[in-house]
């Protein structure tokens, strides 16, 4: 048991930093409001949806390992109380 809790905590660790620097690389969704004041609106259809794909992939892979890190924090929490 304590084998499965030492790999469940290095995998939670693992997860836990991965999530924090997927965060960090996604864009900050503030610039619209910024624009808006300022009556700037330059943006085109492409430069809007250039980089689409990569914040969607940012995205889903951030809700995914969310997920993960619940589970596993979740799983660890029940192996920690049976000792």
């Amino acid at each position: 048991m304590t084998a499965l809790k030492v790999i469940l905590g290095i995998f939670y660790l693992l997860i836990c930093l991965v999530v924090i620097i997927i965060i960090l690389m996604q864009e900050s969704k503030s610039e619209g409001l910024s624009s808006v004041i300022t009556g700037d609106n330059s943006e085109s259809f492409y430069s809007k949806n250039k980089g689409l794909s990569k914040d969607r992939f940012l995205s889903k892979l951030t809700v995914v390992l969310s997920v993960a890190f619940a589970v596993v924090a979740v799983v660890l929490s029940i192996l920690m109380r049976m000792d």
